[in-house]
């Protein structure tokens, strides 16, 4: 029950602003609603540092081997990547034009429009683009260099500051929900949301599973006994992934399932433990899903192709910066989403809040996604290795 505790806060925090808020003065609303922003802005200005502190201490710890991985494995995950997040702006674009996600545009209904009691921003230090680029280079430097000592001192204190960003910002999200929720349902939108985002996640779900779920097959050769093999070896990981909200929590279960569905047990300690948090298929799929959705609920139209490519870009880009905690998923998406999209505060809260209530439906599927790219990555390993025989 404890793993479920913060999708049940996050949840009570888009409910009682639908049930009580109504009795709460403007007065109120207007300041919990400023401290969802400053929280927001906290966010945003932290997040380069915390993109450096990952990306840092994950390929400094694979050691000498993050350039191959970098080299032949990264490729491959940013392709999947890519190719799921597009898949999903296609979905994404056919259910609005069919009708079957029928989002209606918000329309404010209220004359007195909620206005932050108090404003808060901080300017950015960096990019995140250059933090994602100097992440990458510092850990591959960091794991080449012979300076242990000077290595091992950097990446401890790069896990120090993610551990106590993690601690503090966690009690913090709640507020932050709570306050765009507040606002929200004085806009008279909350119930909107509530009644309609729950057939955006029946889509995700049909479909992100249903797409993993082919893979699936297609990797068994079409062969439905083989099939069943698959998921049958991937389905105690799957499980642990559903109830720890975390694909790292599932990774000895993960590598477990990899050695009974791999013919080539070496490419299991290879692939599974350096995909874990970056290969991402149930990311991929719902956030940008629910972003459309969210910018068509907002009186915005779908992004032009050109728009969507560089959020995508950006988006694959960013999953070598995840945090392997709930709702680490989509915190790094924040910027991207906002400076993209063109996300406001009131849309960067709602989707944080969408996504931990279903971040276990999600990391499941990121779980049951990592599984096929084992399989496909054994599978592609065997044909190089023929290849290379004849040659």
């Amino acid at each position: 029950m404890k793993k479920f505790i913060m999708p049940i806060i996050f949840l009570f925090m888009l409910v009682l602003p639908a049930l009580y808020g109504h009795l709460l003065p403007d007065t109120t609303i207007s300041f919990f609603y400023a401290l969802s922003l400053t929280i927001k802005e906290c966010i945003i200005f932290v997040l380069p540092l915390v993109i450096f502190s990952l990306l840092y201490t994950s390929l400094g710890r694979i050691g000498v081997g993050s350039l191959k991985f970098l080299i032949f494995i990264a490729p491959l995950i940013c392709f999947s990547n890519f190719i799921n997040t597009l898949l999903s702006y296609l979905l994404s674009g056919c259910c609005i034009k069919i009708g079957i996600l029928s989002v209606v545009p918000f329309v404010q209904q209220n004359n007195f429009s909620v206005i932050p009691l108090f404003s808060f921003s901080l300017p950015p230090i960096i990019s995140n683009d250059l933090a994602l680029l100097a992440g990458i280079l510092g850990g591959i430097a960091s794991s080449l260099m012979k300076c242990n000592k000077l290595n091992a001192r950097i990446s401890m204190m790069a896990e120090k500051f993610m551990q106590c960003f993690f601690k503090l910002l966690m009690p913090l999200m709640p507020l932050f929900i709570f306050g765009t929720a507040l606002k929200l349902n004085h806009d008279k939108m909350i119930s909107v949301i509530l009644s309609q985002y729950f057939v955006v996640m029946e889509i995700f779900v049909v479909s992100a599973y249903g797409y993993v779920l082919l893979q699936l097959f297609v990797l068994s050769g079409f062969r439905f006994g083989q099939w069943i093999d698959y998921i049958k070896n991937l389905l105690p990981a799957v499980v642990t992934g559903f109830g720890s909200m975390s694909s790292a929590a599932a990774l000895p279960l993960s590598i477990k399932a990899a050695e009974a569905n791999l013919k080539n047990k070496d490419n299991t300690a290879i692939i599974v433990p350096l995909s874990v948090n970056v290969h991402l298929v149930g990311d991929c799929f719902f956030i940008p899903f629910v972003a459309v959705a969210i910018l068509t609920s907002f009186g915005q139209s779908l992004p032009n192709i050109a728009t969507y490519l560089a959020f995508a870009i950006h988006f694959v880009a960013a999953k070598f910066a995840v945090a392997a905690v709930p709702g680490g998923g989509i915190l790094v998406m924040l910027p991207i989403l906002q400076n993209c999209l063109g996300f406001n505060a009131d849309m960067l809260g709602l989707i944080t809040a969408l996504y931990v209530l279903f971040d276990p439906f999600i990391t499941a599927c990121n779980v049951t996604g990592n599984g096929s790219l084992a399989i496909a990555f054994d599978k592609m390993t065997k044909i190089g290795q023929s290849v290379q025989k004849r040659n």
